[in-house]
């Protein structure tokens, strides 16, 4: 299940029919503004305040603890130095 970003006080804001986001006020990609900086004339892919680490398809992705699995079988743990 998937935490609703918005307010903390126990309650979201409605689905915008819109965008399909759950934002207060006017909808920005009805007003044709970028979500990131507010401005109009671009979207939020094209910002100019995106950077350059973050250009290269990962924009979307939150900073955090990044994960790796591995798996081994039992025979070959106990034979590994």
């Amino acid at each position: 299940s998937q935490q609703s970003r918005g307010p903390s006080e126990g309650y979201s804001y409605p689905v915008c029919t819109t965008c399909g986001r759950r934002h207060p006020g006017e909808c920005r990609r009805a007003a044709g503004t970028c979500f990131k900086c507010g401005q109009a004339g671009h979207l939020q892919k094209d910002c100019k305040k995106n950077t350059t680490a973050s250009t290269s398809g990962q924009a979307d992705k939150k900073p955090g603890a990044s994960s790796c699995v591995f798996a081994i079988t039992e025979g070959h743990a106990a034979n590994t130095p």
